[in-house]
């Protein structure tokens, strides 16, 4: 067997997307004809991804050229497929009544296009321009209702912060490039993978490894630059659910492929678990004061991807990458469904609340500290504490409101759930664990560990104090900040606004625009 045939094969799936966004981004085709080439390609990127995965198997190497497939970027390839036939099937319903289908289907396939190319790059200079591809292409997307205020102001920040990135990303790479002197990234990562736990870096490494994390913590929409994420939910819902359970994630699927380089880099670790976490905290508590459902799963998505980056600051890459794969299925299904989960939001006030009580506070907190604490005492486990105490707490305080009333139905449920959750996060875990190299990782008390916990802790306390004392004073006046957020998104607007202002165009020049651009060839 050809062992370069899957890094071959693979570019089936970017030139099928491709074509795709060629053809069905066409405004002459009917909805038929268009919904005809729209399950050709799904039924085309299902096949080339089992081809992909078969032959990646039955090879030993898979690294041609400009382009590599290995465990990684495999699975993220996976989940990118999938995603993609999502959309397109849950898109052709919701986007048939658009004037702009065809502009919304052709930006789209790009955009995936451009990601696939991103996660099989096996040459700097091909990511870059991947890169730059998926900010250029979503922004058209964000600009589908350009009479939408919000929605023009949410994309002029994104672009604005995309250029910052996507230089900061080139710095790194030139840096790379005058370190090394190759653009092949298979051979950077197999030389921080040959090297002793301990070597020094020297600067033009460590800059890399800092400009590497500024890109993530830029992508990954982390305070106090996260306010266009916030108000991108004014776009489409498709939209909204590739950005959240999609592109977002490459700022950890970045750090995840130079994972070796980023584990010899302390000062990278440092700004990420310092930036991430404090990311992590403050959208965690502005989360619980909104109402409207898709701003919510925004500021979930702050905080989980900063905790996908704490992760990969403590060394488990493994956990990320089970991180990065969970959170897309899940925001994926959470906003293609919100129509649904409205209904469903409805019955559960009509529902009886289960309330959190003081006592019940310190028992969760209790519980989750003497289990995280067993964990090293009955176990071979070195690692951080942090992650566990903060799944701990969680589970706790699930067991804890389903006992209150005793044994009964809920209380075996909630066990059940609570250790099925466990084991999928352990077996999830353990499978992941082989497509990672093997890394140095954080060790439970150290300066990280320590931090993070007191993070964990902080969380837990400001939680229970919005819950159990909402009228108390102090309570009301940090109700009130973190419902504004803080106000850290203040500057960029102003700044965004300076730069570029958002000028609205009267409905009558747009469709004349519009209908002057389906006439012209598209770029």
């Amino acid at each position: 067997m050809n062992p370069f045939f899957s890094a071959h094969l693979s570019i089936l799936i970017p030139l099928f997307l491709s074509t795709g966004a060629w053809l069905a981004g066409n405004a002459n085709l009917t909805d038929n004809k268009r919904r005809l080439i729209l399950r050709a390609i799904s039924l085309s990127i299902v096949f080339s991804m089992i081809l992909v995965t078969s032959f990646f198997f039955l090879s030993d190497k898979a690294v041609a050229g400009m382009l590599a497939v290995n465990p990684i970027n495999l699975t993220v390839l996976g989940l990118i497929s999938f995603m993609a036939v999502i959309l397109i099937k849950f898109s052709e319903r919701y986007i048939r009544s658009e004037t702009q289908s065809h502009q919304f289907w052709r930006w789209l396939l790009l955009s995936l296009t451009s990601v696939s190319v991103v996660v099989l790059s096996n040459n700097l200079l091909l990511m870059w321009l991947g890169w730059v591809s998926i900010s250029l292409c979503f922004h058209r997307l964000l600009l589908f209702y350009p009479d939408r205020p919000r929605a023009v102001l949410a994309a002029h920040k994104k672009f604005i912060l995309a250029r910052v990135a996507e230089t900061c990303l080139l710095a790194a790479f030139l840096l790379l490039y005058y370190q090394h002197g190759t653009l092949q990234l298979s051979a950077i990562l197999d030389y921080y993978l040959s090297v002793d736990p301990g070597h020094e870096l020297s600067f033009a490494q460590k800059a890399a490894a800092f400009l590497l994390v500024q890109t993530a913590l830029i992508k990954c929409a982390q305070l106090p630059l996260h306010g266009w994420l916030i108000q991108v939910v004014e776009a489409p819902t498709p939209i909204s659910a590739l950005l959240h359970a999609g592109i977002i994630n490459l700022g950890g699927f970045l750090l995840i492929s130079f994972a070796p380089l980023m584990a010899l880099a302390p000062v990278a670790q440092w700004t990420l678990i310092v930036v991430a976490g404090l990311s992590t905290l403050i959208s965690a508590l502005v989360m619980m004061t909104r109402i409207s459902l898709k701003v919510r799963l925004a500021w979930s998505t702050c905080a989980q991807m900063g905790l996908m980056l704490i992760e990969c600051a403590l060394g488990l890459y493994e956990l990320a990458l089970l991180h990065l794969l969970t959170h897309s299925l899940y925001k994926a299904y959470a906003f293609l469904s919100t129509g649904e989960a409205v209904q469903d939001y409805s019955l559960k006030q009509l529902a009886p609340q289960k309330k959190v009580t003081f006592k019940t506070a310190v028992i969760c907190l209790s519980l989750g500290i003497a289990a995280t604490v067993s964990i090293p005492l009955f176990t071979a486990y070195q690692g951080p504490l942090s992650v566990w105490l903060l799944v701990n707490a969680a589970l706790a305080l699930y067991l804890v409101s389903a006992v209150r009333h005793g044994l009964s139905l809920a209380c075996l449920s909630a066990v059940f759930i609570a250790t099925a959750l466990v084991g999928f996060y352990l077996g999830g875990k353990a499978l992941l664990d082989h497509l990672i190299p093997e890394l140095p990782v954080t060790g439970m008390f150290t300066a990280m560990d320590i931090w993070l916990i007191a993070l964990v802790l902080a969380l837990f306390i400001l939680t229970v104090q919005i819950r159990v004392f909402p009228q108390a004073t102090q309570t009301q006046t940090l109700y009130r900040w973190l419902f504004s957020g803080l106000y850290l998104d203040e500057m960029m607007t102003r700044l965004t606004l300076q730069l570029w202002p958002v000028v609205l165009r009267p409905k009558s020049q747009q469709n004349k625009t519009e209908q002057q651009s389906t006439e012209e060839s598209w770029v």
